[in-house]
């Protein structure tokens, strides 16, 4: 039987991935991937292969490659793992071969694992059909205390933007916010982000200023959803911050803000700008602000 694309694309990076696994273990992947995908019992087949992914084809980082395409959104891999794409392959084949025991194979599969293998079954969501009715499973990893485990859910990874609701998805990206993940990872972020979650940004960037603290670099990202006068003066401010991250984040948000009062004082801060990622930053900002 012929194995979904996403599967198919997964092996073959596996097999670019360095240190690629051996041959053998290539093998056992797509065997195992091409009886799910014929029907065989999910839970007996998936269930043991999903637990020795990492010992047959090792941890090592995913050869790169273009985003994988799921049912409704491109899935990128930037950050994925050997095993995780493993993994990945095997739930995405069992999703083919066996539709009606999905739900319950997911769910098995992320509450008996490990971390690693829960992080995988997060990763696999948006590749997976009828991807909304695993939002439980979702809410759930969005909730934990491991880092690894809420940044798979949170940054490159479409799921929460296509399938929450306003106010579960600004709660992730708050807590992203507070974690320190990357908030310009979140895909999909500059379609979800709305009034209330530029209030909340714009709190706790005040929140940390008052108590003299620092905060996201990209948290004005967020701000830009809905920029009052006074937020886009600090955005301003900013620009002249001693360190380039910040600088770099202030004038990425301003793009987003898309106001114009910004653009002489991005032209300003060009002109004396030393760092190239903040010119570079600062160039795409003026592109998007209209004059």
């Amino acid at each position: 039987m012929a194995l979904p694309i996403p599967v198919r694309l997964l092996c073959d990076r596996i097999g670019e991935s360095e240190p690629p696994p051996s041959a053998e273990m290539r093998a056992w992947l797509r065997d195992t991937a091409r009886s799910l995908a014929g029907g065989a019992a999910a839970s007996a087949t998936c269930a043991p292969a999903f637990v020795a992914a990492a010992r047959r084809l090792g941890r090592g980082p995913l050869a790169a490659g273009e985003p994988l395409p799921g049912p409704d959104d491109p899935v990128p891999t930037g950050s994925w793992s050997v095993d995780d794409a493993g993994r990945a392959a095997l739930l995405v084949a069992a999703a083919a071969g066996s539709p009606d025991s999905l739900a319950d194979l997911a769910d098995e599969l992320y509450r008996q694992g490990d971390s690693r293998e829960k992080r995988a079954v997060v990763r696999s969501l948006p590749l997976l059909p009828d991807a909304g009715r695993f939002a439980p499973l979702a809410l759930d990893a969005g909730r934990t205390n491991e880092t690894d485990l809420f940044t798979a859910l949170a940054c490159d990874n479409p799921f929460a933007a296509r399938h929450y609701g306003e106010q579960e998805l600004n709660k992730l990206v708050m807590k992203a916010a507070f974690v320190g993940a990357p908030l310009e990872r979140i895909v999909g972020l500059d379609r979800r982000a709305n009034p209330e979650l530029a209030r909340m940004a714009m709190d706790y960037v005040s929140e940390q200023e008052a108590a003299l603290r620092r905060f996201p670099p990209d948290i004005w990202l967020l701000v830009a959803a809905d920029v009052t006068p006074a937020a886009l003066g600090r955005m301003i401010g900013y620009l002249n911050h001693s360190a380039a991250e910040v600088r770099r984040g202030a004038a990425r948000g301003l793009g987003r803000a898309g106001q114009a009062r910004a653009r002489p004082f991005l032209g300003d801060r060009a002109a004396i700008e030393t760092d190239g990622h903040v010119r570079a930053a600062i160039a795409q900002a003026l592109e998007e602000i209209p004059p």
